[in-house]
């Protein structure tokens, strides 16, 4: 689609809808005046004739009207594609040489988004180098998992406190075994992928083991982390297509708990999502349970979501 301005697009239907108005003015008249003249009858065929060709000025500028409203809808599809591709492109690493735009409005804002993403994927590029991406999920790795925790920990007692939500995909030994160590990295990768598409852009997602992964709520109390994990319970995919046709009944099990002042360590908080997963776990699996530090320690995790 051929980029143009949209006070352009304005300016031509402007034109052809003055004319057909101007058109609706002239008949208007000529049928007015007609029927001021007429004594006899004041609606014969030249009266007739001007009241048709008003009608018709009045649907021209109906049309074109319709026609403005074709051109601004298909331009702003147009670009929202456009925005929406690059995005993806964001996320996957990889950034085309342009991005077709329909209206040049939009050219300066598609410019800058474009600069932001690409240093974005320089970014991302620069801390797999560092090591702190995991190869395989395309997620940030335990070492940048424990510096992130590490700086939250800090800035606990002056930003306020972060709720961390540990994950273990149930059974993955099992696909490992019946399907094979293919299957297994396949399964690892769709479930990033599903887990990076449910979480917003401000929580820290890690895989930090074998099937184990991790969601930092960074400066969220665990009443709203919880509200977040049962959301994400019901937004992750119940089936994942791995490879070679084989359909994987998707289950995971969750530990959740959060920061306080009286934690002594970063990790502090890991202890007791990890206490929260075996709870979880000896539960049944296949649901998240809250370690409510609050609570106190003598406190049995509770089921949140399942």
């Amino acid at each position: 689609m051929k980029t143009q301005p949209l006070s352009r697009v304005f300016l031509n239907t402007g034109v052809l809808a003055g004319v057909c108005l101007m058109l609706v003015g002239v008949c208007g008249y000529l049928f007015i005046r007609e029927l001021a003249t007429a004594s006899r009858d004041p609606y014969g065929p030249t009266a007739l004739l001007y009241l048709a060709l008003m009608a018709i000025s009045a649907l021209g500028v109906l049309a074109v009207l319709f026609r403005l409203y074709r051109v601004i809808t298909a331009a702003l599809r147009h670009d929202v594609r456009s925005l929406t591709r690059m995005f993806r492109d964001v996320r996957e690493g990889e950034l085309r040489e342009s991005y077709p735009i329909a209206l040049r409005e939009f050219t300066d804002t598609l410019s800058y988004l474009r600069a932001s993403g690409r240093k974005l994927v320089l970014e991302k590029k620069r801390l797999k180098n560092l090591g702190l991406i995991d190869h395989l999920s395309q997620l940030s790795n335990r070492r940048h998992f424990e510096r992130r925790l590490g700086q939250l920990f800090e800035a606990r007692k002056s930003k306020g406190g972060s709720s961390v939500l540990l994950i273990d995909v149930d059974h993955f030994k099992a696909v490992n075994d019946q399907h094979g160590h293919d299957c297994g990295d396949a399964l690892i990768v769709q479930f990033s992928k599903a887990l990076r598409g449910c979480v917003r852009h401000s929580d820290f997602l890690a895989r930090i083991g074998g099937d184990e992964f991790c969601i930092i709520y960074p400066y969220i109390s665990v009443e709203r982390a919880d509200a977040y994990v049962q959301r994400l319970r019901q937004q992750i995919p119940r089936e994942l297509t791995l490879m070679n046709g084989v359909v994987h009944t998707l289950r995971w099990t969750g530990g959740l708990s959060a920061m306080t002042d009286a934690d002594a360590k970063f990790d502090d908080v890991l202890w007791r999502a990890d206490k929260a997963l075996l709870h979880a776990k000896e539960a049944g699996r296949n649901n998240t349970k809250l370690f409510d530090a609050s609570r106190g320690p003598e406190q049995a995790p509770r089921l949140i979501a399942s």
